[in-house]
C-alpha cells in the first residue's frame, strides 16, 4: 500500500513538472532535406502547433530501402534552451511495417548546441528486424552565424552495431540553416543538409 502511494506521488510530481514545462509558443513548420554520397536520401516535414503538439512526416531512402514515418508527439521546454520531443511513428516501407518510439533532445547554451534523435523500431510485419538508432547526433559550437563541431549516427540491429562520425560545419541564414558533414566509420560519407523554418 505504501509503495503504491509512493509511486502515485512520484507520478503526480512528474506530471506536474511536465505540465509546468509547457508554454505557449508560435506555431512552426520545418522542412529538412538531406543528401549524401552513400545514396542516402532524407526528407522531413514537421509542424509544431502553439499548444506543443508535433506532427511529423519523414521519408528515408537507401539503396534497396524506402521507408515512410508518420508520427505525432509533444514538445516540452522544461528550461530555457532545453527542448524534449517524445514522438510515436507508424512506419511503412519496402518489405516492412511497424512503429518507432523515439525522441528528440535539443540543448542550447550560450555557445554550445547539442541535438540528437534517439529511437527504436518495433517490427509488426515484414523482413526488417527490430533496430535501435541514433540519428544525426550533433555537438557544435556557435561562431556568429556558423557552427563547428561533430556529427554522428549509430544503429544496432540483430546484435550488430554500425556507426558514422566526423566533423560538421553549419551556417544559419534567414530561411534556416545549411550543414555539411564528412563522416567516417562503417563507410565514408559526405552529407549535405538544408533546413527551412517558417
Amino acid at each position: 500500500m505504501r509503495d503504491d502511494m509512493s509511486r502515485q506521488g512520484i507520478l503526480l510530481a512528474a506530471t506536474v513538472a511536465l505540465l509546468g514545462s509547457v508554454r505557449s509558443a508560435p506555431a512552426q513548420t520545418e522542412i529538412e532535406l538531406r543528401a549524401a554520397t552513400t545514396e542516402y536520401h532524407f526528407a522531413d516535414l514537421s509542424y509544431t502547433h502553439s499548444s506543443g503538439l508535433v506532427l511529423d512526416a519523414v521519408y528515408i531512402g537507401l539503396p534497396g530501402v524506402d521507408q515512410l514515418f508518420l508520427g505525432a508527439g509533444y514538445e516540452f521546454d522544461p528550461t530555457p534552451g532545453t527542448c524534449l520531443i517524445p514522438i510515436l511513428y507508424g512506419v511503412s516501407g519496402s518489405d516492412t511495417r511497424g512503429v518507432t518510439l523515439g525522441g528528440l533532445v535539443s540543448l542550447d547554451g550560450a555557445r554550445w548546441h547539442f541535438e540528437g534523435f534517439f529511437g527504436h523500431f518495433f517490427r509488426t510485419d515484414g523482413d526488417v528486424a527490430d533496430y535501435t538508432f541514433v540519428d544525426t547526433l550533433d555537438l557544435t559550437r556557435a561562431i556568429g552565424r556558423w557552427e563547428v563541431g561533430v556529427s554522428a549516427d549509430a544503429f544496432a540491429i540483430e546484435g550488430e552495431v554500425g556507426w558514422l562520425a566526423g566533423p560538421t560545419l553549419k551556417r544559419h541564414d534567414g530561411l534556416g540553416a545549411w550543414a555539411l558533414s564528412a563522416r567516417f566509420g562503417d563507410e565514408q560519407e559526405l552529407r549535405l543538409t538544408r533546413k527551412f523554418d517558417f
